[in-house]
């Protein structure tokens, strides 16, 4: 069954919270549009209330980060993912959370340490407590504060872009029996990294989190597989 798209929310300046190409984007990642489905930007524009133009301009957007193809007399379809195109994903991840971690632990204030340290124990408890949507949105948090200390805007808008990826990737990960508990080490090793301005330590820590996390997903996601 082909997913039908609500109309847009404009508040009184006739701006929208949500772009529509990250409705599209959400849509596919969520697998509400279904690998070989067709997007036809005449449909999506008349159910969200808006012109063909920010639809085909969305459409673009999602063909240069391979979600969805072009198909020569079938139009644009809906890509899905490949093993090889998770791990790709991943890798990419591994080296930026690397990277601005040691950017961020010559720059980071006792007050986001302090908050680092808070959200690591509130993502435990979220957790336990079964509040597991919450328990993601606190780990984002986590990261979302190292990305901004940093004080990097082109590497925060290239993490940024693979934020949703890695998100639906951390829900599956943690899914494993005893990857929250491994996770919370982990953070605690990058706050001790940062706390203590050491550079090299927090890239070695952020890296070996973020392979293990990769690591726990490829096991939960394809585990089937022989």
């Amino acid at each position: 069954m082909a997913h039908h798209f609500s109309p847009i929310k404009f508040d009184d300046q006739g701006h929208s919270q949500d772009s529509v190409f990250s409705i599209l984007r959400k849509a596919i990642l969520d697998k509400k549009l279904e690998p070989g489905q067709r997007l036809v930007e005449r449909n999506i524009a008349e159910q969200m209330g808006i012109s063909r133009t920010p639809v085909r301009e969305a459409i673009h957007k999602l063909i240069l980060e391979r979600l969805v193809t072009h198909i020569p007399r079938k139009g644009v379809v809906v890509s899905g993912f490949t093993k090889a195109d998770i791990i790709e994903i991943l890798v990419i991840r591994t080296s930026l959370e690397a990277l601005i971690c040691s950017i961020a632990a010559v720059k980071v204030r006792p007050r986001e340490l302090e908050r680092l340290e808070s959200l690591n124990q509130q993502i435990i408890d979220e957790h336990g407590k079964g509040n597991l949507k919450k328990s993601n949105q606190l780990n984002d948090r986590f990261h979302e504060i190292i990305y901004k200390v940093a004080e990097s805007p082109r590497l925060y808008d290239f993490l940024n872009t693979l934020h949703e990826y890695i998100s639906k990737f951390t829900q599956v990960a943690y899914s494993k029996p005893g990857r929250l508990e491994e996770v919370r080490v982990e953070h605690k090793g990058i706050i001790e990294a940062l706390r203590c301005k050491d550079s090299a330590g927090a890239e070695a820590a952020a890296k070996r989190h973020a392979e293990n996390s990769c690591n726990a997903f490829l096991e939960m996601a394809f585990n089937s597989e022989s």
